[in-house]
């Protein structure tokens, strides 16, 4: 077994999952800290066999191995623990990774632990699982060579973020955030509040944003007033060769803080954007800045699919109408079945009158979807105005109701405290194991 050394358990996350019947005063969707704030690596092309002996842990190990992460992954899910899987691994070529779950005694462990070592190669990485909260043994199995040891119960993510913190590239530690935004239908705003949260980003957070206008008859240029004659559609054709240098070049930066990757003045018909490609570009786009702006067109395609299951957030952009209310509802469930380890997507109420009833309030939304809304953009004249001409409402009418909403939602999907700015402090790794032990 390799002796690098391990990471400690990882951070507990308290909320919890709002469902289609949690009622309105559940906790708003910005605060799904069950599910992380922090972006997520992809896991590499490596082999994993977990062993289980537990119901809880093996429906754990297939939603790993369903996950959106683990599309390059090649994970099996065996019944037993350590005897098992040294009994495998005399006949069979060990994988990069053993996952096995144990609840003996330590010196069991240890022996256990020594015998499979005898069947595989250095290079083999090990995580353990097991029910005993005791650092001691933590720090001992971590000299002997365990890449990690997890206490019961774990969540999908801990186990993701467990296997990550091995195989992860060190330059990859630091990850930009991504966060996409899509409308429940044409003309919902979904664009302006994408173009307006990467301003105020970077501008206000002072953060390195990247804005990739990803639909082809996108109005990113229009909206910052620049002419660029490479973009969007040139890093997609240049598929695995893109680099982060390569990507650089085909910016746009219209200041230190802020780039845009933008849609083409003349669409290709000819090109769809594939998953791969598309995954490949945010991949080195996360690389580059610490976030990453996805404005995605309207519908569901392979390739939008394939955005939305590299974003760390998504922001679902409605009208208060009721065909946005359907669609709202739909993509909703659509975007849960295809990232069950995610947080839901946040719902933004764009164009809400500031006078008269519309025909579907904020209300209704929570009513019928369970979830109180991210945030509610009030629609007004000025605000009308400046999307007529092309300007970004944060920085044209910055004293404005609407501009308000916005920089706060900004804040808000960027995971910043709204009187400071700064990321919230996490809690210490050692304050969780400790906190189980005191429990």
């Amino acid at each position: 077994m390799t002796g690098l050394p391990a990471t400690r358990p990882s951070e507990a996350e308290d909320a919890v999952h709002a469902s289609d019947s949690a009622p309105p005063d559940a906790a708003p969707s910005g605060t799904d800290t069950e599910f992380g704030h922090g972006p997520r690596q992809m896991l590499p092309r490596i082999r994993i066999d977990v062993f289980v002996g537990s119901d809880e842990l093996g429906t754990v190990a297939d939603h790993v191995a369903r996950d959106r992460r683990a599309v390059r992954t090649q994970i099996e899910v065996h019944q037993g623990g350590f005897q098992e899987a040294i009994a495998r691994y005399r006949d069979h070529s060990p994988p990069n990774l053993i996952v096995v779950e144990d609840h003996g005694a330590p010196d069991t462990l240890e022996w256990n632990i020594e015998a499979l070592a005898e069947c595989c190669p250095p290079t083999t990485h090990l995580i353990v699982i097991g029910s005993r909260n005791d650092i001691a043994l933590y720090r001992r199995l971590t000299q002997i060579g365990v890449s990690d040891y997890l206490v019961q119960p774990i969540r999908p993510l801990d186990l993701l973020d467990s296997i990550v913190s091995i195989f992860g590239e060190a330059e990859d530690k630091e990850l930009g955030l991504v966060l996409a935004f899509v409308g429940t239908r044409g003309g919902s705003g979904a664009s302006t509040i994408a173009h307006n949260v990467a301003a105020t980003i970077g501008k206000s957070l002072h953060a390195t944003t990247l804005l990739i206008d990803a639909d082809l008859f996108g109005t990113a240029a229009l909206q910052f007033d620049f002419t660029k004659p490479q973009g969007f559609l040139d890093a997609i054709r240049e598929g695995e060769s893109l680099d982060k240098e390569m990507l650089d070049r085909l910016i746009h930066w219209r200041d230190k803080q802020l780039g845009i990757l933008a849609a083409p003045d003349r669409p290709d018909g000819n090109l769809t954007p594939d998953a791969a490609s598309l995954r490949h570009l945010v991949e080195q786009a996360r690389r580059l800045t610490q976030f990453v702006i996805l404005d995605l067109p309207h519908g569901w395609t392979p390739w939008i699919a394939g955005a939305l299951s590299a974003s760390d957030r998504i922001a679902l952009v409605a009208t208060p109408d009721l065909p946005s209310l359907r669609n709202c509802r739909a993509l909703t469930d659509m975007i849960r079945k295809l990232r069950p380890n995610d947080a839901p997507p946040e719902i933004v109420l764009n164009r809400m009158p500031t006078r008269g009833k519309p025909p579907v309030s904020a209300a209704d939304y929570e009513r019928i979807l369970g979830r109180r809304m991210a945030a509610v953009i009030p629609y007004d004249a000025a605000t009308a105005e400046a999307e007529m001409s092309g300007r970004v409402l944060v920085e044209d009418t910055p004293r404005s109701a609407t501009a308000a909403a916005l920089g706060a939602f900004a804040r808000q999907m960027a995971g910043r405290d709204e009187t400071t700015g700064r990321k919230a402090a996490p809690k210490g790794l050692f304050k969780r194991l400790l906190g189980r032990a005191a429990g």
